[in-house]
């Protein structure tokens, strides 16, 4: 049996849903290798910069935790659109960061970004796409966010060496805006529905502090032992 045709919307839509976390994924793994220069620049050692990875992954995780939900309430175009002005708010705070918690704050609006897009990409694929070619689709997902990684050290240590670790942000936005207009044309339809269920906000905000209250403890482990005081407390908070 022939397989079932696919309408070009579909596709466009689940390309630009990916294309949207490929970039996230790729200026994550781009920040990596900025470190040094971030430090000489932003006056903060090593142990304050890293959390410029560990916070973003951190925001990532958790509102991740929220789109099983925020699925079913809202249009995956208003999602769409929400990541979009997201990643661009946060391009721009950290493209013009004059210090570090600004291009923390930058990072973090990306991060809410990538934890909205990328669950959606799969989402698309799994509601648009014909049971006998989810597998394929599934596949070609995939491959967009693990690319991402594979590119992020290169161009983000070719733009730092060669300019300013601010291009990595100020060459994505011609990018978002494309993949934006893209996914504005393509992306349609209604809610899924949450028939009748409640969104467990309290459920949201323990995951949260629990994941911060690992992240941290480990943190101090770190920096202070994994026998010390500190750590062992905080194993017991978590």
């Amino acid at each position: 049996m022939a397989s079932e045709l696919i309408p070009l919307k579909n596709k466009l839509a689940i390309l630009a849903a990916g294309l949207l976390s490929f970039i996230g994924i790729l200026v994550e793994t781009s920040m990596n290798v900025t470190f040094p220069t971030l430090m000489r620049t932003m006056h903060v050692n090593i142990a304050i910069v890293q959390w410029l990875t560990t916070a973003y992954l951190l925001a990532v995780t958790i509102v991740m935790s929220a789109t099983a939900f925020l699925l079913k309430r809202y249009s995956f175009r208003h999602l769409f659109l929400l990541s979009v002005l997201m990643c661009l708010l946060g391009s721009i705070c950290a493209m013009t960061a004059q210090s570090f918690s600004m291009l923390l704050s930058g990072r973090l609006l990306q991060a809410v970004a990538t934890g909205i897009s990328t669950p959606l990409m799969f989402q698309l694929v799994f509601t648009r796409i014909p049971h006998d070619q989810v597998g394929l689709y599934t596949g070609f997902a995939s491959v967009i966010v693990s690319l991402a990684p594979a590119l992020g050290p290169t161009y983000g240590g070719v733009l730092t060496s060669l300019w300013s670790w601010r291009t990595i942000f100020i060459g994505i936005v011609p990018l978002i805006v494309i993949v934006g207009m893209l996914g504005a044309y393509a992306i349609h339809g209604a809610a899924l529905g949450t028939h009748g269920q409640r969104f467990d906000l309290a459920g949201m905000m323990l995951l949260a502090l629990t994941f911060a209250s690992i992240v941290l403890t480990f943190n101090n482990g770190g920096e202070h032992g994994f026998l010390s005081v500190r750590f062992v407390i905080g194993v017991a908070i978590s």
